[in-house]
């Protein structure tokens, strides 16, 4: 088992230990329209393909218990980096926007496509997840890129700072209010533990505005960054 296979099995255990004693947590903040917790992110877009192999898992939970969130398509993504981490009343427009671009752009350079495959899911008490497994070595070759290039800056900047990333999931469900058949939902899970949703190599990163749920009608894409071949 890889250190990142786990790094997953040990967040899934954790939270089936929760959800076994407390149940399911429910994300309040969803339909809240004071919610204006903003931030800015380094993304992936999965493809079309990936999206809908994505969906099965999605589907199968929806027919269980249709009243939770469920992430639309053009909102998935794989998080590389948060670089400031959403918070209430965060305005960009305070912000040199030009000095974070040509900073993630030196930072980016040097790195080539990254090759992600999409195996499993697992919990967290109030989400479930898609597992991602880095093929090679660019994703983090990437974070530790922007962590140094950030480390000499004065640009505001959260990297780390609720914890370091080393995970490559992708965030679909998150519940919203009580789960009417819990064990329904921990038997899809099953279903879906070792299942290969598929494998991409992503030639872009993506740098945005968001919301804390990365919905599309509230993102602004600042810009993108090509990768190497």
């Amino acid at each position: 088992m890889t250190a990142l296979q786990s790094h997953y099995s040990q967040l899934h255990e954790e939270a089936l230990k929760h959800i076994a004693r407390e149940g399911f947590s429910y994300d309040t903040a969803l339909e809240d329209p004071k919610d204006n917790r903003r931030g800015l992110t380094l993304l992936l877009r999965p493809d079309e393909e990936l999206k809908a192999s994505f969906g099965r898992f999605i589907t199968a939970v929806k027919t269980t218990d249709p009243d939770q969130y469920f992430y639309p398509p053009a909102d998935i993504h794989v998080t590389i980096m948060p670089i400031i981490s959403c918070y209430p009343g965060f305005n960009k427009e305070s912000l040199d926007l030009s000095g974070y671009i040509s900073l993630i752009r030196k930072a980016l350079k040097p790195v080539r496509k990254m090759q992600i495959r999409f195996e499993g899911v697992m919990a967290s008490p109030s989400c479930l997840l898609i597992r991602g497994f880095p093929v090679n070595s660019e994703l983090e070759h990437c974070r530790e890129n922007l962590r140094a290039a950030f480390a000499t800056t004065h640009l505001e900047q959260s990297l780390d700072k609720r914890y370091k990333l080393i995970t490559a999931h992708s965030t679909v469900i998150r519940f919203q209010q009580k789960v009417n058949q819990p064990d329904k939902i921990l038997d899809i899970l099953v279903q879906f533990k070792d299942y290969f949703f598929g494998e991409q190599v992503f030639d872009q990163v993506e740098f945005v505005f968001n919301d804390w749920y990365q919905r599309n009608e509230m993102v602004k894409t600042l810009q993108y960054f090509p990768l190497k071949d």
